[in-house]
């Protein structure tokens, strides 16, 4: 399985590649580089994850999140992981 972080992860995406996880930015997965000044936005990568298969979108952006689960694109939702592991824990 293959991952990609929103822009606003791209900490994250670095975190998770020093632990072997394939996991690459936005910008490098579909730009081939870590230039974050140019915008990538939200319908580039939906159409982007609709032609790729077996790659899994982490994201703190609920709309994004919300296009992906309408298209059957895999995300998780970074908020979502974070309450369930609230919840486990009370």
């Amino acid at each position: 399985m293959k991952y990609m972080t929103d822009a606003h992860l791209s900490g994250l995406a670095k975190e998770l590649k020093a632990k072997g996880i394939d996991c690459e930015t936005v910008h490098r997965r579909m730009r081939g580089n870590e230039d974050s000044s140019v915008k990538i936005t939200d319908p580039e990568i939906v159409k982007f994850l609709s032609g790729k298969k077996g790659v899994t979108l982490i994201t703190l952006d609920s709309e994004l999140a919300e296009y992906c689960a309408q298209l059957h694109i895999p995300c998780i939702r970074v908020q979502d992981i974070v309450a369930s592991y609230i919840d486990l824990s009370l």
